[in-house]
């Protein structure tokens, strides 16, 4: 069934207020059986209250269709106040394309989100521009699965007082009505099954507004419970001030092929953290004191320049007792961070089975990876050029690192360090040119506090002036169990030096 909303007495004139007559329209979809198709021709539709889309509902709006929030709720939602669902019973079947989606959000500060979806399955919004949200979300999916978001369009966000941390796209936990406020019952339901592929994050160039602080994340959790089955694609991100992508309390995961422009941080994967005393309560409220697990990450093929004022290119971000697991990383460029960063191109932390294959740093101003406390690190044939830190540093309690066939060249400090309680790494055919930029007696390769370290293979030359080193080889005396073999390290020495 075909219904336009022009035939229910929508104007779109940029006048008249048109909510009611095109709620109208979808309550109409709502009462067929099969639901019905609602159009929305060429125009501008004030709404002066928020739009409720029922079960089996296809809204098409005009490319140039703009629907404008002249009120201080929500824009869109799939559930009335008062409607209560559980699991993924809530309206579903719902599919929004098309139009410009605007929230007025400088005219109209009331921090609400634009698109509140949750307890629905089936869900599609695509090849929308959503405008100039206040305070919240663009679109918060919250206990849904089978959600697709695609070849969307996210510009401009107004904050209206603490919340740098808004996601355009948010993931969410039916955790409580602080979390999600729409509409209930709070069940603890996830999201599973998210695709978000092709969008586009950035300006909106209205005067007053600025770019979303996260692209897509999460920012609550319940121990006990995760997101699962997430794929984020193709996307770009330009200017976000935090993370374009932060995952969290997620697993099952997959971010691949996606544009970073100058944003603050990269693509964090996190566990709960155990300062956050409401996001370490288990399904029942109680305090666990704990975090949790996550694991099977994949992040792959993007490109991400610039930036990093904020945090980390890459972060896969762990605790003592949310170990991230299964984490592969390769394929990325990461490349000219702000002049005011100071982080690494790959940080990784608590985690277990992780491999770092096949990136490209180049021109960082922190370290270019960096990783501890945790198990299984695999750090090879990784392109690295000119880090203002370290090339490649392990440091704190990490048991198992494999770092090998990098190339490193012109670094500030160490090409590698291993230090802190390290157990069973090789070092083994890294080529690394130039250190020492900084000329504070940094060397090649240096370990301090480590067991069963083998390191052979690795070939070290300079070509520069400004990098010089008087030790070729550092083992601090704080080590056992050293295996050195076939390295080649001309003068000034080719022997280690022990400290």
């Amino acid at each position: 069934m075909w219904i336009n909303v022009v035939d229910y007495g929508a104007v779109g004139d940029g006048q008249t207020k048109d909510a009611v007559v095109i709620q109208a329209a979808l309550d109409e979809a709502r009462c067929t059986e099969r639901g019905g198709m609602v159009i929305i021709p060429a125009g501008t539709y004030r709404l002066e209250k928020t739009l409720y889309v029922s079960s089996n509902t296809h809204i098409i709006a005009a490319p140039t269709a703009r629907l404008l929030r002249d009120h201080d709720g929500y824009l869109v939602t799939n559930g009335r106040p008062k409607e209560s669902f559980e699991g993924y019973d809530g309206h579903s079947n719902i599919t929004i394309e098309g139009g410009i989606w605007d929230f007025n959000g400088v005219e109209r500060r009331k921090m609400h989100n634009c698109f509140a979806i949750g307890h629905g399955e089936n869900i599609t919004l695509e090849r929308m521009e959503i405008r100039d949200v206040a305070g919240a979300h663009a679109i918060e999916v919250c206990g849904c699965r089978n959600v697709w978001i695609n070849g969307c369009r996210f510009l401009g966000f107004i904050d209206t007082g603490g919340r740098s941390f808004s996601e355009a796209v948010q993931i969410d936990l039916m955790k409580a009505v602080w979390v999600f406020s729409a509409f209930g019952a709070y069940d603890q339901t996830i999201c599973e099954n998210i695709w978000i592929n092709d969008c586009y994050f950035g300006s909106s160039d209205t005067e007053g507004s600025q770019v979303w602080p996260r692209g897509i994340g999460s920012h609550s959790s319940t121990i006990g419970v995760w997101h699962e089955n997430i794929v984020i694609s193709g996307n770009v991100f330009e200017g976000t001030s935090k993370q374009a992508v932060r995952g969290y309390s997620w697993k099952n995961v997959q971010i691949h092929h996606n544009q970073l422009l100058h944003c603050g941080a990269g693509i964090e994967v996190s566990s709960p953290p155990l300062s956050d005393a409401k996001d370490t309560k288990n399904i029942f409220g109680i305090q666990t004191g704990k975090s949790q697990p996550c694991e099977n990450t994949e992040i792959v093929s993007n490109i991400i320049t610039g930036g990093l004022s904020y945090h980390h290119g890459i972060a896969i971000i762990g605790e003592r007792t949310g170990i991230m697991e299964n984490v592969s990383i390769s394929g990325n460029i990461i490349s000219d961070s702000a002049e005011q960063s100071n982080y690494s191109g790959v940080n990784i932390v608590y985690g277990d089975t992780v491999k770092v294959h096949n990136n490209i740093l180049k021109n960082l101003k922190g370290t270019a990876i960096t990783a501890g406390k945790g198990n299984s690190y695999n750090i090879q044939d990784n392109a690295i050029s000119r880090a203002g830190g370290d090339g490649i540093a392990i440091i704190g309690s990490t048991d198992g690192v494999d770092i090998k066939n990098n190339s490193i060249h012109y670094i500030q400090d160490n090409g590698i360090v291993i230090s802190d309680k390290v157990k069973m790494a090789v070092i083994h055919g890294n080529t690394i040119n130039g250190v020492n930029g900084r000329n504070m007696d940094a060397c090649p390769i240096s370990v301090k506090q480590a067991d069963y370290v083998t390191i052979s293979a690795n070939t070290y030359f300079d070509e520069k002036p400004e990098f010089q080193v008087s030790t070729m080889l550092n083992i601090a005396s704080s080590c056992n169990h050293v295996l050195q073999n076939e390295n080649y390290f001309p003068s000034p020495s080719r022997n280690a030096s022990q400290s």
